[in-house]
């Protein structure tokens, strides 16, 4: 169903945001591997690739708190400052079971859903046919 407004604005801003989204999770999966995996004592760029990350979500979750989804986009924020509250637990050696771990994932793995329901919905608004009056 689509909203009042919706139309090729709103549809080439879900695809961008969609794009935007996938993009920015899968940078952060890399950089959450390596901060797992590696040895290293220093992980700035990962750690700086993780920010980028959420500051991409959380502008996708603001717009979408203005175009009135606000369902998704206050889960989006919850998930984020919780995310946010976990990551110095996160480090080298990290048992994938711990609390902190699962909550980044599973905070990324919404994203990547959230990208796909705006896809969805952006191929949905570019299919519809208009009410006749």
């Amino acid at each position: 169903m689509t909203r009042a407004g919706d139309g090729p604005r709103s549809r080439s801003r879900h695809l961008r945001d969609a794009a935007l989204m996938v993009a920015a999770v899968g940078l952060a999966f890399l950089a959450l591997d390596d901060i797992t995996t590696d040895v290293s004592m220093s992980f700035a760029l990962e750690r700086t690739a993780l920010v980028g990350c959420a500051l991409c979500c959380g502008f996708v979750a603001w717009r979408l708190v203005r175009e009135r989804h606000r369902m998704a986009g206050g889960l989006s924020f919850g998930l984020l400052a919780l995310a946010t509250m976990v990551q110095p637990a996160v480090g080298p050696g990290m048992n994938p079971t711990r609390l902190a771990y699962v909550v980044t994932v599973g905070t990324l793995v919404w994203f990547v859903g959230l990208g796909g329901m705006l896809a969805r919905w952006a191929w949905r608004s570019g299919h519809e046919r208009p009410r006749s009056r």
